[in-house]
């Protein structure tokens, strides 16, 4: 009897080891960047993305992770980089703009990418993250501006 319920614990505690992941808190920032003259689905000009990542707490400081996923046409999936480190301290910021992106996919700059730059930093850290997006006619200054505030959310 005691053998049984040992193993009953055992079995029961395995089982919940199993299901406890480690969680993170994910943000995904839409980006779209580079210069198109005749491209379906895409009006033609000059694209550009600046993500604005900054650490609100007032004291220490955080390592976060960022990679870039892009998305093709016709429902086609993309590349996705490697993770990249990188720290911020307190109430610092830092701009994640398309040089960075395109430095990173290892693609031409001006080439017209678009995809997500993921932030991920564990449960227990915020950020504030926002989207800058500008466009322009070829040659032409900015037409139109937007800023999107990114929201997090806990991912395995």
């Amino acid at each position: 009897m005691r053998s049984r319920i040992v193993t009953i614990l055992v079995v029961l505690a395995a089982a919940t080891a199993a299901h406890a992941q480690v969680q993170f808190r994910q943000y995904a920032a839409k980006f779209v960047c580079g210069k198109v003259a005749n491209q379906p689905n895409v009006a033609p000009g000059t694209y550009f993305t600046t993500i604005n990542v900054h650490k609100p707490a007032l004291t220490g400081s955080i390592v976060f992770q960022k990679k870039f996923a892009l998305a093709e046409m016709n429902e086609r999936t993309g590349r996705i980089s490697q993770w990249f480190r990188a720290p911020l301290r307190a109430d610092e910021a830092l701009q994640i703009d398309c040089g960075n992106i395109y430095a990173h996919l290892g693609i031409n700059p001006g080439t017209f990418i678009d995809g997500f730059a993921v932030i991920q930093v564990t449960t227990r850290q915020e950020l504030d993250v926002v989207g800058v997006y500008t466009a322009g006619p070829s040659g032409g200054g900015v037409s139109a501006m937007h800023m999107e505030r990114v929201a997090g959310r806990l991912t395995q």
